[in-house]
């Protein structure tokens, strides 16, 4: 894997992407992120919200190659988060991101977005 100080220089390629607003919203499972989505009423920049708070703390793993052979690096993280329909469990995120660097330097998407164990 990365190593104990992987997911803190990852968040730290991270923040600028979120600040520039130019890391793109691309889930892989599009109806599992929409559904969780919906049922929460958040929008994609409630969604980049959460992800700005994400810390090393929130790290599963990562980085590993992408399954379908495109570049850059695909991280997991876990964040703790209260449901807002009832009952308002707390429950956990599964937010998986990807960061790769081109000509213009670094680029990335959210891959993921919903909750633990609604696995794509």
């Amino acid at each position: 894997m990365g190593g104990p100080l992987a997911p803190h220089v990852f968040l730290l390629r991270l923040k600028p992407l979120l600040a520039s607003k130019s890391l793109a919203w691309d889930p892989r499972n599009r109806r599992k992120t929409r559904e969780f989505m919906i049922e929460e009423g958040l929008f994609e920049e409630d969604a980049y919200e959460i992800i700005g708070r994400l810390g090393p703390e929130h790290y599963v793993w990562g980085p590993e190659r992408d399954d379908n052979g495109t570049r850059g690096e695909v991280w997991r993280f876990s964040f703790p988060y209260t449901r807002q329909i009832p009952p308002r469990k707390p429950i956990r995120l599964y937010i998986k991101l990807k960061i790769w660097t081109d000509a213009l330097g670094d680029a990335g998407i959210v891959m993921s977005f919903h909750d633990e164990g609604n696995y794509e």
